[in-house]
């Protein structure tokens, strides 16, 4: 790693296990045959915590699984986290969150909920889910806006469920929800079977980023993108209200990290490198592994003299790399739908001013 960001978000998957069976999973050991991933114990979990907050310039930590409220010592976690002076976000499905654990999570520090809901309509989101519990969902979102909890939802897009974008946000407005985030299908764990039939297309998401925009001009709902999006394909500056963002890996004002189930460091949620072990190893050791180097050097082929890459990175490599298990590859959504793409060439320009977009 060539520098430490100014600071670093991390996602811990404290659970493995979870009450969900959701068609579009990403975690790396529900690819079906693999093995199982232990789950820390409480002082294990907490020594990989007093790690990363003392070893690195560590700004949040979310904790997320599986499903983190199937761990009874969630609400430790948390308080650490907080004794320790760092922000804390829980990850959940809701179906678990009670209102009395919604009460314990605020007392200890918890400082926003993130849960996620797939559609307004109960049969669509219970089919993704594999589970029914769209009612027990949207009931935990609700218990926590009552209780004054700051809560942000997650919307996965796949071709089953981008159309009905506009009913979710509705919800959420009639529910007072903070802050909606839009993150499109990334081919990844139990959703590597049949990726391609669940992959958006770029006319689904610009229609449902106008709808978003719609939305936060209106209502004021925060909307943001969670994975990002190539501009060759969905132009996002013309968005005044709906936040984009670019892959943090190699950022040097803002990094991420994600540690698995055993402690395990990786690059992001989405990559299936393990770098090294928190438990055993230090921070800074761990980051010196060459494929954080060869990750971040790394330019897919299509990309290749684009002067948006250093900005847009070439959307979600990880997926890429997960996906034809090569470093280096474009991002599934670029790689199915390149002919729509509208590539920027420059003639004797370093950055994208003055460059005209070609097809």
């Amino acid at each position: 790693m060539v520098h430490t960001p100014e600071k670093i978000s991390f996602m811990f998957e404290v659970a493995e296990p979870c009450n969900q069976r959701c068609s579009f999973c990403y975690n790396a050991w529900r690819t079906g045959g693999g093995p199982e991933k232990k789950q820390l114990s409480t002082s294990d979990a907490l020594r990989v915590l007093e790690r990363i907050i003392d070893e690195t310039p560590c700004h949040s930590i979310s904790l997320s699984g599986g499903e983190p409220f199937l761990r009874d010592d969630i609400f430790d976690l948390v308080s650490f986290i907080k004794h320790k002076g760092k922000k804390a976000c829980v990850i959940s499905n809701g179906l678990l969150l009670s209102e009395e654990k919604i009460q314990r999570c605020l007392s200890s520090g918890v400082d926003v909920f993130q849960i996620s809901l797939l559609s307004d309509k109960p049969e669509i989101h219970n089919r993704l889910t594999g589970v029914h519990g769209f009612h027990r969902t949207v009931d935990a979102i609700f218990d926590v806006k009552k209780a004054g909890g700051r809560l942000h939802v997650f919307f996965v897009a796949t071709t089953e469920n981008i159309e009905g974008f506009r009913g979710v946000l509705e919800l959420c407005v009639l529910l007072g929800v903070d802050q909606v985030s839009f993150g499109r299908f990334l081919p990844g764990g139990a959703g590597l079977a049949g990726w391609e039939a669940l992959l958006p297309s770029p006319d689904a998401i610009d229609a449902a980023l106008e709808t978003g925009e719609e939305f936060g001009r209106k209502y004021g709902i925060t909307v943001s993108v969670a994975n990002p999006l190539p501009p060759c394909l969905n132009d996002t500056s013309k968005y005044t209200r709906v936040k984009t963002g670019s892959c943090a890996v190699g950022r040097g004002d803002h990094g991420f990290f994600a540690i698995d189930p055993e402690g395990n460091l990786k690059l992001c949620s989405h990559s299936p490198v393990v770098l090294g072990n928190l438990l055993t190893t230090p921070f800074e050791k761990i980051v010196r592994h060459s494929f954080v180097d060869e990750f971040e050097n790394a330019v897919p082929e299509f990309c290749r003299d684009c002067p948006e890459f250093a900005n847009c990175r070439g959307g979600c490599r990880s997926s890429g790399h997960v996906c034809y298990g090569e470093v280096g590859r474009e991002d599934p959504y670029l790689a199915v739908w390149k002919t729509r793409a509208r590539k920027p060439v420059c003639r004797g320009e370093t950055s994208s001013a003055g460059c005209q977009e070609v097809p």
